[in-house]
């Protein structure tokens, strides 16, 4: 019984909230202590006053450092906020190997990463990281300091794995915004922090390094980063600088098996009768239509800078300016093979499933494709910013704020493929995990190995360049109140100016000398082909797959000839020096154009401006003491005002291919379209413009039933404006045509009609929605919290793909056409609970009181809603988006849990993180069907150690327990596993200095 009154009633000898306020700035003081943590304590601070060096050394001064020191100041953050909001601090990004912000927001209640770059090419793992979803949703907005923070591949949102967390105090997830915070985000607010050199006391240089080895990928990659900063007292004033810099290398391999997609395939006679009974004819079976293997070889370098500097010319104006520049440039090398064709619906071999799947078998004579592709990205992103805040006196708080960011990114891809002359015979075993795939020839007297049985098959590029950049200016005023119910009144506003263009080409694939279906010219791999350079057969090389999988498969094979990495890893032009003399059909693959305006076909370019005026009021209340006892909050309304202008690429106007006999068809339509084509249309840019008005009102309450338990209630209105890409306003038009010239197109209500199209649409609205939280936050003693967050949001004007009629002219023609566009309507809920909960056992004796636990639990459900296309023009997407599928990215249960250590100079930490399965993408590239991500968990975990007051040394360690990734194709009913992939354990050797 000792015990459990000593973990609810904190710690004795600590009653008075003073003493608690005292040990929260003295942990704001112990912040030197680590680089990594340098700042994070003093954030926590900020409301409380510095202690002297006289009070830290009272008997009630209680510094505390390290991983326990981030933890209590993200305790102070979360429970001093007026929002519901859960923060993480510097040391809580360091203290594991979360080498981006994207991998240390995991760690935070409601908040679950997906592990793929692109959620539609979930053959490819993000190296670092992923895309972020709060309570189950990607409408996430994200801040630098308070600011808009983009990316250029999509100018809404940040990519967080661009951003080096080695330059962060600190990340804020704010869940139920004020009025005063900028709108954009439904599922919530992530804001980076940076340091400032006001933060510190004084001088302050900070330096840590890392060698960080990947055991698959078996190769160390160095990173490290810089800090120094300090302010001295002038004739001017108070002035700070604090320069930082940053430089991480990061890689990793992975490793995968897969199929394609399970085709439902009906068993004929014959193959009935050869099985013996055990199929039926008619019965349905599902056999995939490839299988193959992978291998990626993925890097990363990312540089960050961050400067500012800081002017107190009195006590009542501080100046802030600030610049920072961050970097990446991720590079991957692939190397692929498979079996593109569905193989044989049975024979002897063949075991199928209890649902019909093919599980295992041995399929012969099928035909090898082997592809290298070499990837890279460069992405820089460019902040400047410059705040002024002064306050004349008690009352009044003023500040101005202006900023420009600005963010490029360009994407290579380069892809070779190669055939070989030599059947093969696939042995497949997937029921197990991992799976088995032995790939060998057919016929045992042939080799793959043989150079001359293999040949240049084609070749495939896709370019993109991207840039987006933003002015925005914002101004508050704020006046408080003595002594009063009402507590203050701020007012400001804010006006931003956005301009993002994106150019982005189709995927530019053709032969190059042969195709299984084009056989007769082949180039083999050990020819120099005619009128090409000599050393055209160095352009291969020989994969053996070594350690697949860390061998606990059997190696796939024992070598195949691929193109070589150097090939295709230095431009289209280089390439194509090697690959043109390799065309023997008299046609083939031509590179693309470096001029977007010539290769960017099917709407590649969509230039985007846009401009917002905001305003706000936002009024603070509380009292102390009152009949129903004390009590704080905020009330306020924001009215945002959005235009919006849109340019893309020409119309598109199909043609019209058949002929119509009025002698025995009514040919009105057909007449309609031959005149439509006629016209100029198909040489007119799209353009569209739309704006619109939203008043968002929002309500924040707080009630201390005592000075450790607090109740919070918040409701509020918030808008996810439609993404760049769902803006585009490009449009392809077609025409439907049976061979007499009669409609056999589908249109609106089943209806048939000549006139089909695809489109974007500018004139898309924002999702919205209502949100409701209501939750109980527990604080007792120094470092531990006991909280549960129930939420609940009715979510209306979900985009997806919908089929409307628009009208178009040409030529004198007004056609009315049925378009498959993305469109607002949809509406639906989320609903869900977030449990957490810190404890360090100080009660215990000796070492044993160095202990602690940190933990929290999410559950979250839907209802109603769509899932978007991201594509519209592709027509399995919009099928697929449609069908009653959850929603992508959400999983129902998600936890993290934490073992920490924190005592005698050793900061130690093992965290397990998981979620549970979820739909991963309604449509996958090639695939075209639906992918569902089965539950994946993690383990990492560090250890550091202080040597003297100035170095820590330590280990980190990332998926230590080298978890796979496996997903699953098909519909809710039937969605057998089709890929797993291995990737690698990171280790990391880490020091870190402070002076």
């Amino acid at each position: 019984m000792a015990v459990f009154h000593q973990l609810c009633s904190g710690f004795p000898g600590f009653r008075s909230r003073e003493i608690l306020r005292a040990g929260v700035s003295a942990t704001a003081l112990a912040a030197c202590v680590l680089p990594a943590a340098a700042w994070a304590q003093q954030d926590a601070a900020d409301s409380a006053s510095q202690p002297s060096d006289e009070q830290l050394e009272t008997e009630h001064a209680i510094i505390v450092t390290g991983i326990r020191a981030s933890l209590q100041g993200a305790r102070a953050r979360k429970r001093d906020a007026e929002q519901v909001m859960d923060s993480i601090t510097a040391q809580d990004i360091g203290a594991l190997p979360d080498r981006s912000v994207s991998e240390a927001l995991q760690r935070v209640p409601g908040v679950t990463l997906q592990r793929t770059s692109d959620n539609r090419d979930p053959a490819r793992l993000s190296g670092e990281g992923g895309g972020v979803f709060i309570r189950g949703l990607s409408f996430v907005r994200s801040e630098l300091n308070g600011r808009d923070a983009f990316s250029a591949a999509n100018g809404r949102a940040l990519s967080f794995e661009d951003i080096s967390s080695d330059l962060l105090s600190g990340v804020d997830v704010y869940k139920n915004p004020s009025a005063d915070m900028v709108e954009g985000g439904i599922g919530g607010t992530i804001n980076l922090r940076t340091r400032k050199p006001f933060d510190a006391p004084g001088f302050v240089a900070a330096f840590s390094g890392d060698i960080n080895y990947a055991d698959l990928r078996k190769k160390s990659f160095i990173s490290g980063n810089a800090l120094v900063s300090d302010h001295w007292n002038t004739p001017l004033g108070e002035i700070g600088v604090l320069v930082s810099y940053s430089i991480s290398n990061i890689g990793n391999r992975t490793d995968s098996i897969s199929t394609g997609r399970y085709v439902p395939t009906t068993v004929s006679a014959d193959d009935a009768a050869a099985s013996g009974g055990s199929l039926a004819a008619g019965d349905t079976v599902y056999i995939p239509n490839s299988m193959g293997y992978r291998r990626i070889d993925w890097s990363q370098k990312r540089t960050a800078f961050d400067g500012s500097i800081q002017w107190r010319p009195s006590d009542t104006l501080t100046l802030t300016g600030e610049a920072l520049i961050s970097k990446a440039t991720p590079h991957d090398l692939e190397y692929a093979m498979g079996d593109w064709s569905q193989p044989e619906t049975y024979n002897p071999s063949y075991v199928y499933g209890s649902a019909g799947e093919l599980i295992s078998g041995v399929a012969e004579n099928r035909q090898l494709n082997m592809d290298t592709r070499a990837g890279s990205q460069h992405k820089k992103t460019q902040d400047y910013s410059f705040k002024a805040e002064w306050t004349p006196g008690d009352h009044w708080t003023i500040s101005t704020d202006v900023q420009y960011v600005k963010s490029a990114a360009t994407v290579y891809s380069m892809t070779a493929f190669t055939g070989v002359s030599v059947p093969a015979t696939f042995d497949f075993d997937y029921s197990g995990s991992p799976p088995r795939l032995n790939i060998y020839p057919t016929d045992s007297s042939q080799s793959f190995a043989d150079k001359s049985l293999n040949w240049w098959a084609a070749a495939m590029d896709h370019l993109e360049d991207n840039e987006a950049d933003q002015w925005a200016w914002r101004g508050d005023a704020e006046y408080r109140f003595d002594d009063s119910f009402l507590k203050s009144i701020k007012v400001g506003g804010r006006w931003t100016d956005s301009h993002a263009i994106t150019r982005q080409t189709g995927y530019n694939w053709s032969v190059l000398s042969a195709q299984y279906w084009l056989p007769g010219n082949e180039v083999y791999l050990d020819q120099a082909a005619p009128g090409g350079p000599s050393d055209l057969p160095n352009q291969t090389q020989f994969m053996t797959y070594p350690d697949f999988f860390r061998g606990k498969t059997a190696n796939p094979t024992s070598g195949l000839w691929f193109p070589s990495g150097s090939l295709v890893s230095q431009g289209t032009a280089h390439a194509y020096d090697y690959l043109q003399a390799t065309e023997t059909n008299g046609w083939g693959w031509t590179p693309l154009s470096s001029d977007f305006s010539q290769t960017t076909s099917g709407g590649g370019i969509n230039d985007q401006t846009q401009k917002t005026w905001a305003g706000y009021a936002l009024a603070r209340f509380g009292l102390d003491e009152s009949p129903i006892g004390r009590f704080d909050g905020n009330i306020g309304v924001r009215v945002v005002h959005t235009e919006a202008k849109a340019v893309g690429s020409a119309t598109s106007v199909g043609t019209v291919s058949v002929n119509c006999d009025p002698a025995t068809t009514d040919c009105t339509d057909y007449n309609t379209a031959v005149a439509f084509v006629a016209g100029d249309l198909g040489s007119q840019v799209t353009y569209g413009k739309n704006s619109y008005t939203d008043v968002l009102p929002s309500l924040n309450l707080r009630y201390f039933v005592n000075d450790d338990l607090q109740v919070r209630f918040a409701v509020s209105k918030s808008i996810a404006r439609p993404s760049f890409t769902q803006l585009n306003p490009y449009t392809s038009l077609s025409f439907s045509f049976n061979p007499d010239g009669t409609p056999s197109g589908t249109g609106v209500g089943g209806r048939t009609t000549a006139f089909t199209g695809t489109a974007g649409n500018p004139d898309l609205k924002p999702t919205r929605a209502t949100n409701f939280d209501l939750s109980f936050e527990y604080y007792y003693g120094r470092s531990n919290s006991l909280t549960l967050g129930l939420f609940y949001k009715d979510i209306k004007d979900y985009i997806f793909a919908g089929l409307v009629e628009q009208d178009y002219t040409s030529n004198g023609q007004t056609v009315t056409f049925d378009v498959t566009r993305q469109t607002n309507g949809s509406h639906g809920t989320i609903k869900g609970a977030e449990l957490a909960y810190t404890q360090f056992f100080d009660f215990l004796p000796g070492a044993l009181s160095g202990f602690g636990f940190s933990g929290n639990v999410t559950y979250v459900e839907s209802s109603g809603g769509k899932n978007t296309a991201v594509n519209v023009f592709d027509t399995n997407q919009t099928t697929n988006a449609g069908l009653e599928l959850p929603l992508e990215g959400l999983s129902k249960w998600s936890y993290n849990v934490a073992g920490i250590y924190e005592k005698y100079g050793i900061s130690a930490r093992v965290a397990y993180n998981w979620r549970s399965s979820y739909l991963l993408t309604t449509s996958a590239a090639n695939i075209n069907y639906p992918v569902w991500a089965d539950a994946y968990g993690q383990l990492d975990a560090s250890v550091l150690v202080s040597v003297g007051d100035h170095f820590k040394i330590g280990l980190q360690g990332t998926n230590l327990l080298t978890s796979r990734t496996y997903l699953r194709v098909g519909d809710p009913d039937l969605k057998p596993r089709y890929s797993w992939t291995e990737t690698d354990r990171r280790v990391a050797m880490v020091v870190r200095t402070l002076f």
